[in-house]
C-alpha cells in the first residue's frame, strides 16, 4: 500500500528548492542590481552577455512571484 502525503506537509526535496530560492534569488537580484547601478554610475561598458543574463533573469523571477500572489490570493478567496 503506497503512502499518501499529506498536502500540508512538504517533501524535503520541496524543503530545500524553496529554501534555495529564498536565499539565492535575493542574493543575485542583489549582484545584478549593483553591477548594473555601477555601470550606470561609472559609465562602464557592459558585456551583452551580462545584459542578456541579468535581464530576462530578474523579470522572470518578479513575474513569477507576481503570478504566485495572485494565484494565493485567489485561493484564499
Amino acid at each position: 500500500m503506497a503512502q499518501e502525503q499529506n498536502k500540508s506537509t512538504p517533501t524535503l526535496v520541496e524543503i530545500f528548492t524553496n529554501l534555495f530560492r529564498a536565499v539565492a534569488r535575493p542574493a543575485v537580484t542583489i549582484i545584478f542590481a549593483a553591477v548594473i547601478a555601477q555601470v550606470v554610475i561609472d559609465g562602464i561598458a557592459v558585456p551583452e552577455w551580462f545584459l542578456g543574463l541579468a535581464i530576462p533573469c530578474i523579470t522572470w523571477w518578479f513575474a513569477e512571484r507576481t503570478v504566485t500572489h495572485i494565484k494565493e490570493s485567489k485561493e484564499q478567496d
